[in-house]
């Protein structure tokens, strides 16, 4: 990949380890410039990365053959690298307090400059919730790109979702040299084929607890929306919702019933001037978007009769399904699981059932 110098000056820039995040943008008088400076902030510097670093940082910045190492390192892995002096950066998200310097990306660069919604929630989700994350994930990918992160639980819901279509972006809070989590390595190497990964840290940056939350602004800068499926009163979800709002961005939850701890902080949401989305149509609908409801196969009179019980109910048990249908329990059993075959609903233990 050809980069501009004032690319490969942020590419060089960002390769440092010595440097935080804060230093960097000191050095490049907060975004305003591609060149460093280091003569002007030579004393700060001086101060905080000692004499040895900081002229090794510098010394390394204008040598050649260190520059081309780097860029070499990046192609050699393809890494694609998308600076905040680059063409096709996004532009929403040059808009938030501290956009990333450099994105390091693997797929397909056009994703980042299309129309993008994030959906975000917790690890600890519902398994009928993450069916429901799914399926909403893959219709907001009609109009969206949807973007999340690629933790298990919600996360990894939404962006099997969206996968299929190729509408997907993933935020890494690490380098690409890692997996984590390992078991999501299959999930994320397909998310690099069909779709886009990116992160802002260099590749050799291991996953760390603290580098989370602040991954999760880029997930909210870079989109329109934001929906949150879950979140307990502690979840990760519900950093990215606080960057949504600081952002103006728009802000979804899922509605949950009392007593659910997984969605606590999504009731929290929904008391604090976030949108209620029940379902996809909520999302298009606050956006004027047209909407094409997925098409089930035929479902029998009785699987439609069990089906609008079961909406009915909200969670419901085969014996008060039998009893509201004026039936024996044994007799609802085949038309149940033709109705999760269908994916139209699913167990959340023992006997309960609910819609998706």
């Amino acid at each position: 990949m050809n980069y501009t110098d004032d690319e490969i000056n942020l590419i060089t820039l960002c390769s440092f380890d010595g440097l935080s995040d804060a230093q960097r943008r000191i050095l490049l008088c907060n975004l305003t410039s591609s060149e460093p400076d280091f003569v002007k902030y030579e004393k700060s510097l001086i101060k905080s990365l000692s004499d040895g670093v900081y002229n090794k940082v510098k010394a390394d910045f204008y040598d050649g053959a260190y520059r081309n190492k780097v860029l070499d390192g990046l192609e050699s892995a393809g890494i694609q690298c998308v600076t905040y002096f680059s063409k096709n950066y996004p532009q929403l998200l040059k808009l938030i307090d501290t956009p990333p310097i450099v994105l390091y990306c693997k797929g397909n660069l056009s994703l980042l400059n299309a129309e993008c919604f994030s959906v975000v929630g917790s690890r600890r989700t519902l398994p009928h919730i993450l069916k429901l994350c799914k399926k909403t994930a893959k219709e907001l990918a009609s109009h969206f790109t949807v973007v999340s992160g690629i933790a298990d639980g919600a996360d990894a819901a939404a962006v099997e979702g969206a996968l299929e279509s190729g509408k997907v972006i993933s935020v890494l809070a690490y380098g690409f040299n890692y997996f984590y989590p390992a078991k999501n390595k299959y999930l994320i190497e397909k998310v690099a084929k069909q779709g886009l990964l990116i992160t802002e840290y260099p590749p050799e940056t291991k996953p760390q607890k603290y580098l989370f939350p602040v991954r999760n602004r880029i997930i909210a800068g870079l989109s329109k929306g934001t929906l949150v499926v879950s979140a307990g009163k502690k979840s990760g979800a519900l950093i990215t919702a606080h960057y949504a709002k600081e952002y103006g961005r728009e802000l979804f939850a899922f509605p949950y019933t009392v007593g659910v701890s997984s969605g606590e902080g999504c009731n929290f949401l929904l008391k604090n001037h976030a949108t209620l989305a029940e379902n996809t149509l909520d999302i298009f609908d606050y956006f004027g978007l047209d909407f094409k409801p997925q098409v089930f196969l035929e479902l029998s009179d009785e699987e439609k009769i069990l089906l609008d019980a079961i909406r009915e109910l909200g969670e419901a048990f085969i014996p008060e399904l039998a009893e509201k249908l004026k039936t024996q329990p044994y007799k609802l059993i085949s038309a149940i699981s033709k109705l999760e075959i269908k994916g139209l609903v699913t167990r959340i233990g023992g006997n309960r059932f609910v819609a998706v």
